[in-house]
C-alpha cells in the first residue's frame, strides 16, 4: 500500500508540472512555484499572466478573451469560473464585450465563486464560497455572497 501511494502521488505531481508547463507553451506567463491540484481550463492560455507561489485547484475555469493577471501568493479553490467576457443587455441584439481581470497578491478565492469582466479584487482579500464578483474589491477585506458584501476589513 504504501508503494502505491509514494508511486501515486509522484505521478499526480508530474502531471500537475506538466499542466503548468502546458500553459507556459501556450503562451502563459507563469511564476515561479506555481502549483495545479487537479485538472483545470484556461481558454485562450496567451492572455494569462500568474504570479509565484499561487495555486489553482480542481475544476477552475479561466476564460482568457481579455487579459488575466493573477498575483503571488493566490489561492483559488476549486471550481472557480473567471471570464473576462459578458453580454451588453441594453442593447438588442446583445454585443459581446471582453475586459481584464485583475486579482491582485495574496488573495484566496474560496470554492464556486464566479468572477466577471472588468473586475479588480484588491490585496490581501478574500472572497468566500458560490459568491458572485460584479464589481471591483477593495483590499484587506473580506466578501461573501450573492449579491456580494463587504462583512469585514482583514488586519494587515
Amino acid at each position: 500500500m504504501f508503494v502505491y501511494r509514494y508511486i501515486n502521488n509522484k505521478y499526480v505531481k508530474f502531471i500537475n508540472k506538466m499542466r503548468i508547463l502546458n500553459l507556459k507553451l501556450l503562451g502563459a506567463q507563469i511564476g515561479n512555484n506555481v502549483k495545479s491540484y487537479g485538472r483545470f481550463t484556461v481558454m485562450n492560455a496567451k492572455n494569462l499572466t500568474i504570479g509565484d507561489n499561487t495555486t489553482i485547484n480542481e475544476g477552475v475555469h479561466i476564460n482568457c478573451r481579455d487579459k488575466v493577471i493573477i498575483g503571488k501568493d493566490v489561492r483559488i479553490s476549486t471550481n472557480v469560473q473567471i471570464h473576462t467576457g459578458k453580454l451588453i443587455l441594453s442593447t438588442y441584439p446583445r454585443i459581446h464585450t471582453q475586459s481584464a481581470i485583475v486579482i491582485s497578491n495574496n488573495v484566496w478565492i474560496a470554492s464556486g465563486t464566479i468572477i466577471s469582466a472588468g473586475v479588480t479584487v484588491g490585496s490581501n482579500s478574500v472572497v468566500g464560497a458560490n459568491s458572485v464578483v460584479l464589481k471591483n474589491l477593495e483590499s484587506n477585506t473580506l466578501f461573501v455572497g450573492n449579491p456580494l458584501k463587504k462583512i469585514k476589513k482583514l488586519d494587515d
